[in-house]
């Protein structure tokens, strides 16, 4: 992203000097972030409030905060948010905010509340003062677009995160590169910030960190709403502070202003942390997740085994027009080692929309279907493909054997099943033996392998009687 052209003591000095200002019509106990509302179409000024507390208690909802938790409140403000969270749940939590003013007000707040665990300090988002893995969670609303080296403070987030720690935060956003004059006076020079990421490049970003985003939300109409509240309730006062807020309304709406909302895990063990999942939601949402840098992280150390399977398949079907159905596609590397092999009629299933949509673009697919292979598969008819193969997707924490038996329904008799798994997860799973051998195929060939330097494959060729 490029240089700022505003600095953190610019950022400083606003707030400290409009702390008061906002107090006035915003929210008198100094809470200042955007609302949550129920219905989009009402005009009372008297819903704003109550739907800034629902998007508190949203992301609490969602935030897996418990008693044990150790929170970071990274741009705290008044410390209103910080003192609820503790007292709702629990929980020690820390406040950190680059307003002097707003932590004073925050450290004397707290004096009324010496039963909680809470401690507030100013500093800056780029150069937390905590050590590596102090936090189980970061939690973070209205102020990242303030900091105007933001990747930095992405990065700092990762580092005080514990490993399996959660981050959630809201933050503006920029949805298009261009910008109009009134936008860019009324919104980005008037709060001091630089046109910042999109929804999606902001997932992109923090995926590139190890912050695997499990959910996100769009919130742009509820800015909207906001701030349509908001600009009624500065009329009275401040005329020229309501028109600002209705060209923010406007900027919004022609998409060069928006609000979202992000929630993820810390996860440097990517393998690892997909193989513990027990439930299938949770891997859906893991993939989903981790579908943006899949191929970048394997493509070295695991490629082989798709190409591996590809090839092993290609040795016993001549025919390049074959139908064939990629089981469990993901981002699509078999695809793609399927059509370097001159492999046209490929069919993909996966239980991640996401991975899909990686695949969707490497364009080797005719058709791809979000499914979940343990359930009754409805991507075709029976007998409806010459060749099925599944890579790495029967093994632990994955799908079960008992969905080899719904695939079959889908195989022509005569045609082939190549099924590529882990060997030490071949050798000690008896269903996985048990289904084998209910299932009217004959083991044509079997080939071993090595991924990621150490782990040994076996990729296996049946065909259907």
């Amino acid at each position: 992203m490029s240089q700022s052209r505003f600095t953190e003591t610019e950022t400083e000095a606003f707030y400290d000097a409009e702390d008061s200002l906002y107090r006035s019509f915003w929210d008198s106990d100094g809470s200042l972030h955007w609302g949550y509302f129920l219905d989009l179409v009402p005009t009372r000024v008297e819903e704003f409030v109550p739907a800034c507390q629902r998007w508190n208690e949203y992301m609490l909802e969602n935030s897996r905060i418990t008693a044990s938790s150790k929170v970071l409140d990274l741009g705290c403000g008044n410390g209103n948010t910080a003192i609820w969270l503790a007292e709702k749940t629990g929980c020690e939590i820390v406040g950190i905010d680059l307003s002097n003013v707003r932590i004073s007000n925050a450290i004397e707040k707290a004096r009324n509340y010496p039963s909680l665990r809470l401690q507030f300090h100013k500093a800056s988002a780029t150069n937390l003062p905590f050590e590596e893995g102090t936090f189980t969670h970061i939690w973070s609303q209205a102020t990242l677009y303030h900091v105007h080296e933001r990747h930095s403070a992405l990065r700092e987030m990762h580092r005080v995160l514990q490993e399996n720690g959660i981050f959630l935060f809201d933050d503006l956003i920029t949805p298009t590169k261009q910008i109009s004059e009134q936008a860019r006076k009324y919104v980005y020079d008037r709060l001091l910030f630089e046109p910042t990421y999109s929804h999606s490049d902001y997932i992109d970003a923090l995926s590139q960190l190890g912050l695997m985003v499990l959910q996100s939300k769009d919130l742009s109409e509820h800015l909207q709403k906001s701030y349509e509240l908001l600009s009624h309730l500065a009329q009275s006062q401040y005329p020229d502070l309501s028109a600002a807020y209705e060209k923010m309304c406007e900027a919004i709406a022609s998409g060069e202003l928006g609000w979202s909302f992000f929630l993820g895990e810390k996860v440097s063990n990517r393998l690892s942390w997909i193989y513990e999942t027990k439930d299938t939601q949770k891997l859906q949402d893991k993939y989903d997740a981790w579908s943006r840098i899949y191929d970048t992280e394997l493509d070295q150390a695991y490629r082989i085994s798709p190409i591996q399977s590809a090839r092993a398949l290609a040795k016993i079907l001549p025919n390049k027009d074959a139908r064939i159905l990629d089981a469990g596609a993901g981002t699509g590397m078999v695809g793609e080692a399927l059509a370097e092999l001159g492999y046209t009629n490929l069919t993909a299933i996966d239980l991640s929309e996401e991975m899909l949509e990686v695949a969707r673009e490497k364009q080797v697919y005719q058709t791809l279907y979000q499914d979940n292979l343990e359930a009754l598969v409805n991507c075709s008819t029976a007998s409806s493909f010459d060749a099925i193969i599944s890579v790495g997707v029967f093994t632990f924490g994955h799908a079960q054997p008992k969905a080899l038996l719904n695939l079959d329904t889908l195989l022509i008799s005569g045609g082939y099943f190549v099924l590529t798994v882990r060997v030490d997860y071949h050798d000690n799973n008896q269903t996985l033996h048990k289904v084998l051998e209910d299932l009217s195929w004959i083991l044509i060939s079997r080939e071993e392998f090595t991924i990621f330097d150490t782990e040994s494959m076996y990729s296996m060729v049946f065909q259907k009687k």
